[in-house]
């Protein structure tokens, strides 16, 4: 049954009350603080019938209703509308990473550790997790005639680094060429065809065996998640009051394992999921909600940005916050490598 307007109207200013202030909400504060032309006696009656549809719930030592893992629900998705940030904060963030460096593993912890500023909450930012890496551009940088540094950007959006030594002493003219002709040769291979390349010389074979290391090196390290804002989620009401549950955080931040409860294998390229309450498959985040948004499904499997909070969290601000990260992620990664892999 439909929610008529003037109980959409109560169910909104108590969420957002209720987030604002984690404090449970009594009809007479309703009236009073939001100035309703309506006496407290009927907002109190159209709040009994809200928790009687359970979109409230009456904690047992309060006069005051708080929002129910229902009603944050059909905020959500009824009457939150569509979240955006605001102009200069995007602009701000965006200036932030076109600072930055050009690989998706700094804009990961960049990302993480905007997020947990401005919410207060957990963010979790994954890069994509790509099945092999595959040469874009290669550049060798003589340091002495003996040894090179290489610079490798690969298709799937990363920029690796390795010093080189090399057999016989090679002149920067000569590394230039030698860099000039793999870069034609190799350029969208993997670490198995490069390592199968048949080399000119002692100091190609050694540039190629060097590549081929680091990319099979750096495919075994690559999709470690960042992680930021563990102090700002425990010291929320929720967690503050239970320390159990604050160790819990605090133990699963620490070994990483955060991570398994984010279902990013379910997410489809540009969608964006929230999950309230028990709508989480595991009972620990039962009282938490996770808001999740993918990138980058084209160069690997799907990075994302994640959003870990109370059920009180800012709904609105979390929704916009990973959906604008997400997209600023996907743009940066096309913009700097070059679009699709």
């Amino acid at each position: 049954m439909a929610l008529s307007d003037r109980r959409e109207s109560i169910l909104q200013i108590v969420i957002q009350d209720y987030i604002e202030t984690a404090t449970p909400v009594a009809s007479r504060h309703v009236v009073e603080r939001y100035a309703l032309p309506t006496s407290a006696a009927t907002i109190r009656h159209e709040m009994q019938l809200l928790e009687s549809e359970g979109y409230l719930t009456h904690p047992h030592t309060s006069a005051g209703r708080i929002p129910s893992n229902r009603g944050y629900r059909h905020f959500v998705q009824s009457l939150m509308g569509h979240a955006e940030l605001g102009v200069a904060e995007q602009a701000t963030v965006r200036h932030q990473f076109f600072q930055a460096a050009p690989a998706v593993d700094e804009w990961a912890d960049l990302a993480a550790t905007v997020l947990a500023q401005s919410l207060g909450l957990l963010a979790i930012v994954a890069p994509p997790q790509p099945q092999r890496l595959r040469v874009r551009q290669l550049e060798l940088i003589s340091l002495n005639d003996l040894l090179a540094l290489m610079i490798v950007v690969v298709q799937e959006a990363r920029v690796i680094r390795q010093l080189t030594p090399l057999p016989a002493p090679c002149p920067p003219e000569q590394l230039d060429a030698l860099a000039h002709r793999l870069n034609i040769d190799v350029s969208g291979q993997d670490a198995d065809a490069v390592r199968n390349f048949p080399a000119a010389d002692a100091d190609e074979q050694a540039v190629l065996d060097t590549l081929a290391r680091v990319l099979d090196r750096d495919i075994e390290r690559s999709g470690a998640a960042s992680i930021a804002g563990l102090g700002g989620v425990v010291s929320q009401p929720e967690f503050h009051a239970e320390p159990e549950r604050s160790l819990q955080m605090i133990e699963l931040v620490d070994r990483q394992t955060i991570t398994q409860f984010v279902p990013h294998a379910t997410l489809q390229a540009g969608g964006l999921r929230v999950l309230i309450g028990d709508d989480n498959p595991s009972d620990f985040l039962h009282d938490c909600s996770l808001v999740v948004a993918p990138y980058g499904a084209e160069y690997g499997r799907s990075g994302y940005v994640a959003i870990i909070g109370p059920t009180r969290m800012n709904y609105s601000r979390s929704v916009a916050a990973a959906r604008f990260h997400s997209a600023l992620l996907q743009e940066m990664m096309d913009t700097v490598y070059g679009g699709s892999a």
